[in-house]
């Protein structure tokens, strides 16, 4: 472990190495049509959608995520939100809050048609 020029230890980044695509290809496969990754500040680090599409969902989500977290932290201090769903008529969006990132998917659910014979 190295030292800065105070004395004080370096901080060890923990490896984040992945497959950013085969992540996203997994997801795909598994019907998710729209997948965002976000840092923990609310930055984009990775969309699948346009930047205006992406602007748009994020703007609306994190207001409610962090409603969501006060919520929680309220009734329990030292419980926290890792997860959230949210379905609608034409999908679902699924919300992974993470310490160091947000990861928001879309679903988009196929509606079986009703025909009758």
């Amino acid at each position: 472990m190295s030292a800065d020029k105070k004395g004080k230890p370096e901080k060890q980044h923990k490896d984040r190495s992945y497959d950013g695509d085969a992540f996203i290809a997994q997801f795909a496969l598994r019907g998710a049509r729209e997948i965002i990754i976000l840092d923990a500040d609310g930055n984009t680090l990775r969309s699948t959608v346009s930047p205006r599409r992406t602007f748009v969902y994020v703007s609306s989500l994190k207001p409610l995520v962090t409603m969501a977290r006060n919520v929680v932290r309220d009734l329990n201090p030292s419980n926290d939100v890792t997860f959230m769903r949210l379905g609608s008529n034409g999908g679902e969006v699924h919300i992974a809050l993470g310490t160091d990132f947000i990861l928001i998917v879309i679903q988009r659910i196929k509606r079986k048609s009703t025909t009758q014979k």
